[in-house]
């Protein structure tokens, strides 16, 4: 993965990369997910974002190179945003990880990484 590609992505670009890639790490992306997706990029973000390019990138994304991008993503979201943002966008994580009423193993491995990415305690 381009570093520079990862240094170029806005908050609203870095917070649906990390979203979708929650979303995908069950094997699938169910309607409800893609939904709070897209309702917190509404309400949080007016930063410009190409959806159909975003959704073209992690869709050719081997599925091998996830969790590599999925660091990437969280420490390029973590130097951009503010604490009040990141706050958000972990209870948006949840929401989407839990859309479907269980967390498989690679979901929990993924939100594992970024509380343990961003100094956030997960049972406070």
């Amino acid at each position: 993965m381009s570093t520079n590609f990862i240094a170029r992505l806005n908050k609203c670009e870095a917070a649906f990369h990390l979203l979708v890639l929650l979303s995908l790490a069950d094997g699938s992306s169910a309607p409800k997910e893609k939904k709070i997706i897209l309702d917190f990029l509404e309400k949080n973000f007016d930063d410009g974002l190409d959806l159909i390019k975003e959704q073209a990138f992690l869709t050719a994304l081997p599925t091998t190179e996830h969790f590599s991008h999925f660091e990437e993503v969280i420490n390029r979201f973590y130097t951009i945003s503010s604490k009040d943002e990141r706050n958000k966008i972990v209870e948006f994580a949840m929401k989407v990880v839990m859309a479907d009423k269980t967390m498989t193993a690679d979901e929990n491995r993924l939100i594992d990484k970024l509380f343990t990415a961003w100094d956030l305690n997960r049972w406070s």
